[in-house]
């Protein structure tokens, strides 16, 4: 309470106990000079004060309450109507009203800069989708359905020409449509351990790199070695380490024509270190910054999480990303 505050009390309480002072004196016919020289009409004139000074007080305190728990309700049921996105209803133009109007448009404000964001994050997934559902038609075009035409132009030449063919052009071109056959296999293994989704499903990181590893081991030709030492992680670090591996491994089954794949995921009390390693054709890192999304991807997980990551690559010398993250207690 201000200063003004306590100077307005004071006056006030003062100008009633004189009110008060001088009501009795008149209804009493009394007089200060009488009134000093008796002391029993001293005793009865103080109570007489001190009991009507009380009477006022309760009745200002319980005009006060009601006054108090009118202004709650009102008050509540603004917050009500602010809550409800519904427009404000004050009356006067007081600092608690002044504040319920800036809240209830600072609501307003919120809640469409919400909407907004959520139309935004909406249209972004759609779009997302598209690209991500265009990447998948060219994936198929460019390998699979190349692969199944090619294979199947040839076993269509082959069925018309038999006869004029020496059993060793046969099976020279029986060898090719079969060669065909396991890269569009091949292919399509890729293609589908890319689009397994990318949640860990309420598993830890440890279960969730042990089964895509599994899945990548069973499914390509790919010799996999995995290294760990690791703890409890927070559950939005592991959800980002999960898909930064898998991203790794997707663009080393797509890309790389590796042959090993080396994955080491260690814990220190102050660091996490990932350190991916495969032995295929390589890169050149500059241009891969430019026109790599699955590169881009991973450096933005890891600026997300306040870490480092460091590749070095070279044209048919491989990839190795080694990636440190800081852990706070």
């Amino acid at each position: 309470m201000k200063k003004y505050y306590y100077f307005l009390v004071l006056l006030y309480s003062s100008v009633i106990i004189i009110s008060i002072i001088f009501v009795l004196l008149r209804s009493l016919n009394l007089q200060l000079s009488s009134l000093l020289t008796d002391i029993w009409v001293i005793e009865q004139f103080l109570f007489s004060v001190v009991f009507l000074i009380l009477s006022v007080t309760i009745l200002l305190l319980f005009l006060w309450l009601v006054l108090d728990e009118n202004s709650k309700r009102s008050i509540n049921q603004n917050l009500r109507h602010i809550l409800n996105n519904k427009a404000v209803k004050v009356d006067g133009n007081t600092e608690i009203n002044s504040n319920l109007l800036r809240l209830s448009k600072k609501m307003e404000h919120l809640t469409t800069s919400l909407q907004n964001t959520e139309n935004a994050r909406i249209l972004n997934s759609q779009e997302i989708i598209k690209q991500e559902r265009k990447r998948i038609a060219r994936d198929l075009h460019d390998t699979v359905s190349q692969e199944l035409f090619a294979s199947s132009m040839i076993l269509s030449g082959l069925s018309q020409n038999t006869e004029q063919l020496t059993p060793d052009q046969l099976h020279l071109q029986l060898e090719a449509v079969e060669e065909m056959l396991q890269n569009a296999q091949n292919d399509l293994r890729i293609l589908l351990l890319h689009l397994r989704p990318t949640e860990l499903e309420n598993k830890s990181l440890s279960e969730g790199l042990d089964m895509i590893l599994k899945e990548l081991t069973d499914k390509s030709d790919i010799e996999v070695f995995y290294q760990k030492n690791i703890g409890k992680l927070p559950k939005t670090m592991e959800e980002h380490i999960f898909r930064i591996v898998q991203e790794f491994i997707s663009n080393t089954l797509k890309h790389a024509q590796a042959n090993r794949l080396e994955i080491y995921l260690f814990q220190t009390d102050a660091e996490l270190q990932l350190k991916m390693v495969d032995d295929g054709i390589g890169f050149d890192t500059d241009e891969a910054r430019d026109l790599s999304y699955g590169l881009k991807n991973i450096e933005d997980r890891v600026d997300d999480l306040a870490g480092t990551i460091k590749t070095l690559s070279e044209k048919n010398k491989g990839v190795s990303m080694d990636i440190r993250l800081p852990l706070i207690k």
